[in-house]
């Protein structure tokens, strides 16, 4: 065992080894916020408390994932009481060696369901084997995170404020594990993605990290942002069997506030998918929230805007994607995948409804574009996979990458393909088709539950990948031993060079990620993310 002191009191952590064999201490479930319950249950977090005596931070306790819905058990799970993170580090302070850089992941899930303290779902092996401090961490999920009343009292984004608050936390404690608070990289998954972008894009997180890395998800992504909070709130308050006015914003606070938990987001996760039928949808995500004029907004005006008025934090950034996205559409709404190889709909699964004269003439141009992209030998539904792999992912990675980097931002783009024995694809969805699904890479940058299927080409890319992932911590560029042996050199994009990796059975370098998909991609958004 071993005691480390922070701002709150003392922590028992304890000292363990990675697959490698490579020593280091591991501290779960610290609380890095004071616990949302009662009148706090959709207020921004508030910092955590003292204790006295030693904490026992040597395991988590499943109670403790942040309440979500089991879609599997189909009952709601964890606690409004979910606020903690884990810390792992090689080595703790010593006058002799130098501080560690820090990586601080945000779990994905859709802002609805997963959490970030649950070890055995996210190892942190493969990245402290490369010498850095990690961190993982809950937030609040769903309507207890992201309800938006636009009142003080819940103002919206509090899951976004959760992570905030950690990054607050690591700023303020974790010297003493070690990690070095003036070089931290946050990076993420998915939802995890999208909310580093966020962080990208708010005033609230300045500061606070000084690298970002983002793994298939943006805050341009349609299911990241929620453009009708009043209409979610309504079909909320009608699941719950409200009868009050819905016009009443403090009275529905104070209906809300009053129910049972378990009632609540039970209601939440109750056919929120019927308000938008022609789209992917998660509910209650990240909304643009009323000002206050007391700096306690997390985003006040839609992403796109942000990112081409360069209102933004300047870091380095990588930015990626898998090769086939589209199957994760696929599998959660086989129906907008059959809606655009049967009928050639490529303009109603929008966020926003598109003008009539637009509609005609962008169908014929994605039309143009996704068919021309089709061949005997491919699969019956490429053309749906690749264009909700695009829509739902790729153009909102790409375009708002291609801003940063326009505005002096080293940005890099890269796209995972490789295809392995741990892939998430093949283990959680039983997937057996070719390419790499949606969060595939996750599996290469933590030590997952089947990670111990890996074959030794699996190793081999794991290795390299975190070495990239690592390194970019460290130095701020993308490097590694493999790139070297093969004479790869990942340059930052730019208008004249726009290179991107290809992270497959090996690495190489390509130019101009499918332009003339992303430039239809690129028109909608010019004329219609307002």
């Amino acid at each position: 065992m071993v005691v480390v002191s922070i701002a709150q009191g003392k922590l028992k952590g304890r000292e363990t080894k990675t697959d490698n064999g490579v020593m280091y201490y591991e501290f779960l479930g610290i609380p890095y916020a004071k616990p949302p319950l009662g009148n706090l249950r959709f207020r921004n977090p508030q910092p955590p408390d003292l204790w006295n005596g030693e904490r026992d931070a040597t395991a988590t306790r499943e109670e403790n994932i942040c309440c979500q819905s089991d879609f599997i058990k189909g009952k709601v799970i964890g606690s409004e009481d979910c606020l903690y993170l884990n810390v792992y580090t090689p080595r703790l302070p010593d006058p002799n060696t130098k501080f560690l850089p820090v990586m601080v992941f945000i779990h994905g899930g859709g802002f609805v369901y997963s959490n970030g303290i649950m070890k055995e779902e996210l190892g942190p092996d493969y990245l402290i084997d490369n010498d850095v401090v990690v961190v993982t961490f809950n937030y609040r999920l769903g309507v207890l995170g992201f309800l938006s009343l636009d009142i003080p009292e819940a103002r919206g984004n509090m899951g976004l404020k959760d992570q905030v608050q950690a990054l607050k936390w690591v700023q303020s404690n974790i010297d003493k594990f070690g990690g070095d608070p003036n070089n931290v990289t946050i990076f993420g998954i998915s939802a995890g993605s999208a909310s580093v972008d966020y962080h990208l894009l708010s005033p609230l997180s300045k500061g606070l990290f000084h690298k970002a890395i983002l793994q298939s998800g943006s805050s341009l992504n349609h299911w990241a942002i929620n453009y009708e909070p009043k209409k979610l709130i309504k079909k909320l308050l009608e699941n719950m069997g409200y009868t009050g006015s819905t016009q009443d914003n403090r009275a529905i606070y104070e209906y809300l506030i009053n129910s049972p938990v378990s009632a609540l987001v039970e209601a939440a996760y109750k056919d929120f998918s019927k308000l938008t039928h022609n789209r992917t949808t998660f509910g209650f995500v990240p909304v643009i929230e009323k000002d206050f004029s007391d700096n306690g907004a997390m985003i006040t005006d839609i992403p796109y805007n942000l990112f081409k008025e360069g209102k933004f934090n300047r870091v380095p950034v990588i930015k990626g994607f898998c090769n086939k996205e589209g199957y994760l559409t696929n599998f959660i709404r086989p129906d907008l995948i059959l809606d655009v190889i049967k009928n050639l709909n490529f303009v109603n699964h929008w966020a926003y409804e598109l003008e009539p004269s637009d509609k005609t003439k962008l169908n014929s141009k994605f039309s143009e574009a996704y068919l021309g992209d089709v061949y005997p030998e491919d699969d019956d539904d490429k053309m749906g996979i690749d264009f909700f792999g695009d829509l739902d992912f790729v153009a909102g990675i790409y375009i708002s990458g291609e801003i940063l980097a326009k505005k002096g931002v080293p940005v890099y783009f890269y796209e995972f393909s490789y295809e392995g024995k741990t892939s998430v694809s093949k283990n959680y969805f039983g997937s057996t088709r070719k390419g790499a699904g949606h969060g595939d890479d996750s599996s290469y940058v933590f030590k997952l539950p089947f990670s111990n299927l890996a074959d030794t080409k699996d190793r081999e890319v794991r290795a390299n990948i975190c070495k990239i992932w690592t390194n970019f911590a460290k130095t701020g560029k993308p490097t590694s031993d493999d790139m070297s042996a093969l004479s790869i050199q990942w340059n930052n994009y730019t208008e004249d060079s726009p290179s991107y990796l290809i992270i497959g059975e090996e690495c190489t370098i390509k130019s101009a990620y499918e332009p003339g998909k992303m430039a239809i991609f690129k028109e909608i958004y010019d004329k219609y993310e307002k």
